[in-house]
């Protein structure tokens, strides 16, 4: 009787060695998680957070700042032994509905110090135990008493149910009675039906492709909706369609240069096949379109002219000497930028507060941004000429904010202006392009509208130099 004693003693010993020898080779491995949102606003993120936690997640948020963007709060969910297992977990939650899209990345040490739930590919701890058919050893019973203190019911079960059977009811102790005390409370033996979704082979389900989910992420609910009298919205070039086609290349970078196109009638196109190229897209994964978003999203011009093209609103660029507007051709001296909002540069100074026709975009546009193709800007705070592109750059992003973002031309009170939003973005677009020597429109700049006052100027200038 005591060798027996003995004997059993050593192999609980053995048994729970093992089992601290495995925490700690599980808490020194690598483990990963899953960010399944990125926000730069914090309230975002908490309303996104609130809606996990009503799923039954457990996520964690940290801050972060992106160059040149400002902090974000990323939101993560999980932790898993590896990335496949992440994936498959991320799956399911896009499947189920509970979110969107989701990122495979390793957890820090933070993370797996403060994560509450450990999600794994098998059930938990308890439900193996259950599904064991021979007795069980004294670390085994402890564990079912656990769960079932977790569970609603707030008796324990008897120790004949969950300890090691006496002589006297062996015999009458049947597999079902084994069972009772715990799968009739315990929701996670309910739950392993579930096993079955990480297997669904995901790729079947209908998706739009990565860049097309990109940029319905940029554009938000603007994407495909309707602008000026019930027609899509996105941007047109008329005039001189080269030179604009030119300046438009010159904001997205010269490698991405081939991404913008013109379609018969002057609308702009992006190239999603080169841009999911650019990006490093070589494979269908469920990431790619957040991948995507963070390609564009480092690049403020082609942000800006994603934001344009698959916005709701119609803008065009018209390059040439006369702008079309609703009433009349105006003279484009330097440049114009019109639209159908108050101005209160304009407004309180004409007849019952309305612009004139003149001072409107033509029908069917919401905007309209003309340009002298032959102008030059001279910024007089840095002494260099401001880059055609840059000009460009600084309307649209103007035209942008006054119509997407409702803001008036001139700021108010603590809210920017349009004007002001716009020469945040050149900053951005500078910090971006740190090789490129761009020239902000900020300060000061001399207007040379036509070809004789530029000769005029580098005259003067070589003449200056000479007299020194």
């Amino acid at each position: 009787m005591h060798s027996r004693r003995f004997l059993l003693l050593t192999v609980l010993l053995i048994a729970a060695s093992s089992s601290v020898a495995f925490s700690k080779a599980d808490t020194t491995a690598s483990l990963f998680t899953l960010q399944v949102g990125s926000f730069p606003v914090p309230d975002l993120a908490n309303r996104f957070i609130l809606q996990l936690v009503k799923a039954g997640e457990h996520p964690l948020s940290a801050t972060v700042e992106l160059e040149g963007r400002g902090h974000w709060t990323r939101v993560f969910v999980g932790l898993f032994n590896t990335t496949d297992a992440a994936r498959r977990y991320g799956a399911t939650l896009v499947a189920r509905g509970i979110i969107q899209e989701f990122l495979v990345r390793r957890a820090d040490p933070i993370q797996a110090l403060t994560r509450p739930r450990r999600v794994t590919d098998s059930d938990s701890p308890v439900a193996r135990v259950i599904s064991n058919s021979g007795l069980k050893s004294q670390a085994t019973v402890e564990v079912e008493q656990t769960a079932f203190r977790a569970s609603d019911d707030s008796r324990p079960p008897s120790r004949s149910h969950v300890g090691m059977p006496s002589a006297g009811n062996q015999a009458a102790l049947s597999p079902r009675d084994l069972r009772d005390p715990l799968s009739t409370n315990l929701p996670v033996v309910q739950a392993a039906a579930f096993r079955l979704a990480p297997r669904l082979d995901t790729s079947l389900i209908p998706r739009p492709d990565p860049v097309s989910l990109a940029f319905r992420l940029v554009a938000g609910e603007a994407l495909n909706s309707l602008g000026s009298g019930g027609a899509r919205g996105g941007l047109w070039v008329s005039g001189d369609t080269a030179e604009g086609l030119e300046r438009l290349r010159w904001i997205v970078g010269e490698e991405n240069v081939e991404l913008i196109k013109l379609d018969a009638d002057g609308r702009v196109k992006l190239d999603k096949r080169l841009l999911a190229k650019a990006a490093g897209l070589r494979e269908a994964r469920v990431e790619d379109p957040l991948r995507a978003v963070d390609y564009i999203s480092s690049n403020e011009g082609l942000l800006l002219l994603v934001e344009v093209t698959q916005g709701r609103y119609r803008y065009l660029l018209h390059m040439g000497r006369q702008a079309p507007t609703s009433g009349r051709s105006a003279e484009t001296l330097g440049s114009i930028n019109l639209d159908n909002n108050i101005d209160s540069r304009i407004n309180p100074y004409r007849k019952n507060g309305r612009k004139l026709d003149s001072e409107l975009p033509p029908q069917g546009f919401d905007s309209l941004i003309g340009l002298n193709p032959i102008a030059r800007w001279f910024n007089l705070s840095t002494n260099c000429w401001v880059q055609s592109g840059q000009i460009v750059f600084h309307e649209i992003a103007e035209a942008y904010a006054k119509l997407e973002l409702g803001l008036d031309y001139l700021d108010h009170g603590l809210r920017s202006g349009a004007h002001a939003i716009a020469l945040e973005r050149e900053q951005r677009l500078k910090s971006q392009r740190p090789g490129a020597d761009i020239v902000m429109t900020a300060g000061s700049n001399r207007l040379l509208r036509t070809e004789a006052e530029i000769r005029l100027f580098y005259a003067e200038a070589a003449a200056g130099i000479s007299q020194r």
